[in-house]
Parts: structure tokens; sequence; C-alpha cells
């Protein structure tokens, strides 16, 4: 009989120290394919190399883009927006980011590609990239919205497009943005919901005739992008997991530098602060446009909160573990307006609600909205099925420091898509969390 190692988590003794959590997975990616536009060797310290970041290096050298790893940083010699037409299809694994921001960009850039992914990533929706790119005049065909995507080197004249963003999407805007780097013209977005914005902060960065007034942002082409230094902060995303497990732990301290804190990015906080979190902000500055911080985190007493869907797009990716600290904050919870949790990794709604409840968490399931009954303790040990998702993996561990019994997750391998050293960092702190070996 196969036997799998996997990761279990117990409960823990307090947690301290002062930690460094992994790069931020977004900018890592969006720090790969905009130094590739640029005329000139980018340096890019501090890469995060988690599977999405190399999937992506991967497909940028297979355009024929070099790009050498040094002592310290990474080396990228952009060749101005020229590729090359790959000689294999383009393989971005898991990465959401990866895949559509390559999409936008490579639609304008005349080249022949196949971009794929793996079976979660063939499962997410696609069309939601593709109509703004053919309003845009663009050669593309799809699997009826979904991967493998086709673009075509037709030479047809592209045309900027005036395009208002009903969903909260950073990766569409930053695709449209991305393909209108080579159309000719001014290009407008309209967002209606605002997200993410690493995408406008490193183009203008780089040079990139780029305006943002309040929800509107406008690209006008042709641009000339220069090479910078660029230096990754911390991933907030990462560093979610850390901070709800300090609050949740007994007489636990912990700092986190250099983190990232996109005001885009940093929704916990502001739901955690409201939940009687014990957190603070310190030595905030500037990573090439982006602010960042030292966050210091201590043991607290949280209670329940209400969370509207006027937050989501600032807490998309944190929902999992945040669902984790309502498990045990004193009263009921309530989350609403979750409709895009379905088309993550996993359908997040349910995977975590399934993963809750089989550990004695009593919750109320909604369409698109979550009802959790917080308490100091849960029976835990029974196996987790993480639907192949790293954040329900990640966030269910975190659970299994303050549950009766240990929490033995299906599958660890796909940790390695954003929090390489995730048992590690852990470790460190002082919890407990060790490999184990099932049949």
């Amino acid at each position: 009989m196969k036997k799998t190692i996997t990761l279990k988590s117990s409960k823990s003794k307090p947690l301290n120290g002062t930690v460094t959590v992994p790069s931020d997975k977004s900018i890592s990616i969006r720090s790969l394919i905009i130094s590739s536009t640029c005329l000139g060797n980018t340096r890019v310290f501090k890469l995060l190399e988690s599977e999405d970041v190399m999937n992506t290096l991967k497909v940028l050298r297979n355009l024929e883009i070099k790009i050498i790893k040094k002592n310290d940083y990474y080396e990228i010699f952009g060749q101005g927006g020229v590729f090359s037409d790959p000689q294999k299809i383009l393989h971005f694994g898991n990465s959401g980011t990866g895949v559509r921001l390559m999409t936008g960009l490579l639609s304008t850039s005349e080249v022949n590609a196949t971009l794929t992914g793996d079976k979660s990533l063939s499962s997410r929706p696609m069309k939601r990239i593709i109509d703004p790119l053919q309003e845009m005049n663009i050669s593309i065909t799809h699997n009826d919205g979904l991967l493998p995507i086709k673009v075509f080197n037709h030479n047809n004249h592209h045309v900027p497009i005036n395009h208002t963003l009903n969903v909260g999407s950073a990766q569409v805007k930053s695709c449209i943005l991305l393909a209108a780097l080579n159309t000719k013209g001014t290009t407008t977005i309209v967002e209606k919901i605002p997200s993410r914005d690493h995408t406008e902060i490193m183009l203008k960065f780089m040079g990139a005739n780029l305006i943002k007034e309040k929800n509107v942002i406008k690209l006008t082409s042709p641009n000339f992008l220069k090479p910078r230094e660029l230096r990754i902060p911390g991933d907030f995303s990462s560093a979610a997991f850390v901070i709800i497990a300090v609050l949740l732990s007994k007489k636990s301290k912990v700092k986190l530098k250099d983190v990232g804190l996109n005001y885009y990015r940093t929704g916990l906080l502001d739901v955690l602060k409201k939940m009687n979190a014990n957190i603070s902000v310190k030595n905030k500055r500037k990573f090439n446009g982006e602010i960042v911080g030292d966050i210091e985190v201590e043991s607290s007493n949280l209670i329940a909160t209400v969370v509207n869907k006027g937050i989501v797009p600032r807490l998309i990716d944190e929902y999992p573990i945040l669902f984790v600290a309502a498990s045990y904050a004193l009263g009921v919870s309530e989350f609403y307006g979750l409709k895009e949790l379905k088309v993550k990794e996993s359908n997040r709604l349910t995977s975590m609600s399934n993963a809750l409840s089989k550990n004695g968490v009593r919750l109320v399931l909604g369409n698109d909205s979550i009802k959790i009954y917080g308490k100091e303790n849960h029976e835990g040990g029974n196996q987790v099925e993480t639907e192949n998702d790293h954040r329900v993996a990640m966030s269910m561990l975190i659970f299994g420091f303050f549950s009766n019994k240990s929490i033995v997750i299906d599958e660890m391998k796909m940790i390695k898509t954003s929090f390489p050293s995730f048992k590690e960092l852990f470790q460190k702190l002082g919890a407990k969390i060790e490999y184990f070996q099932k049949l």
C-alpha cells in the first residue's frame, strides 16, 4: 500500500519570536512579467521561489527571455516587449495570476502561443479576460471559456478600449493593462469595485504613461519601460497565517518584518481590529512604490464580527484563515458576499465549511455567505480534505494548534505554491507541526 508524507499539527505552546514571511507572490510574478517588457536588465531582490512564481519564470524562458539567478537576486534581460514563439505549450501549473497576466501581455506581442495549467487552474473561469481582449480586436481561441487559451500573431490592428469592470478582479484589470502596453492609444478601465493595484504601481514605477484618478485608470501607449531595481516585500497573505496563529495562542508575541501593506491587501487588519486583536504596525516605508512595514502581534481574546461584501476584494485570499479565527472567537461571526471564493483554487466556501464542520465547528452555510459559531476549543481529529488548495491546507493546520485532537491534511505538496517554508517557520516560533506518514 502506498504511503503518503503529509503534515500534522497539534495543540501548541506559546508562539514567540521575530520572523520574515515569504516574499509576496503577486508582486513576484508581476516583477518577472513586467521586467521582461523593459529594454535592459532588471534586478529583482527577494523573489519568492515558490512553484507559481517559478512556473511563470519558466514560461518567460520558453519565450527566450534570459533570466539568471545571482547570489541574492534574479536578473531579467528585458527585450522591450519582444518575445519569440515558444517551442512548447506554456504551462503555468496552478498560477491564475501568471496565466491571466501573460495572456494579456502575449495577446498583443505578435507571438503564437498556447497557455495552459494544471487540473485546478483549467477549471477556473477565463472568459472574464477573454471578453475584453476580444474587444481589443485580438486573435484568441479558448476551450469554452476555460484553458487552454491560444493567442495568434495575425498582425491585427489592436484597438484601445474603454472597459468597465463589474467584478473586483486585479487579474482581469492587469491582463487588460498588459495587453494595452502594445496597443497604440489610450486604454481606459473603470473599476466599479476597486481591487489590488500592484500592476499599476509597478508599471508606473518602471515609467509607464499611466494615470489613476479615483476608480478610473488610463494607460497611453506606446510605452518604453525602464529597468529599475525591485525589492519584493513580504506577502501579507502569508503573514495572515502567522498573525491569526499568534492572536489565538496564549502568552504569545511575534514580530513580522518587511510585510507588504498595500491598502487593497490588508482588509484583514481592519476586520481583526474590530475583533479585539492586539496588532500594531511600525517602521512604515516603501519598496519600489509599495508600502511595507513591521507587524507586531500579541495574544488576544477575539470577539465575533460581521463582515459585509464591500471589503471582499481587500480580503479575498484571507477568508479561509479568517474563518479559523472566527471559529475560536467569542460569539457568532457572519460573512457575506463570498461568491468569488467559489472560483479560487477550490470552492473555498464549501472546502472550508466542510473542513471546519467535520472538526467540530458549528456553522451555517449559505449560497454566498457563512455563519460561524465560535468557542474556545473544538474537537478536531478529522482528516482534512484540502481539495488541493494551499490556503485551505494551511488554514486547517493553524486550526490544529488549538483543537483538542491533532489535524492531519490529506496532501501537503500544494503549500509550495505560496509558502514553501510554512512548516519550518512555525516550528521556529514554537508550534507543534510535523511530517506525518499516512496510509
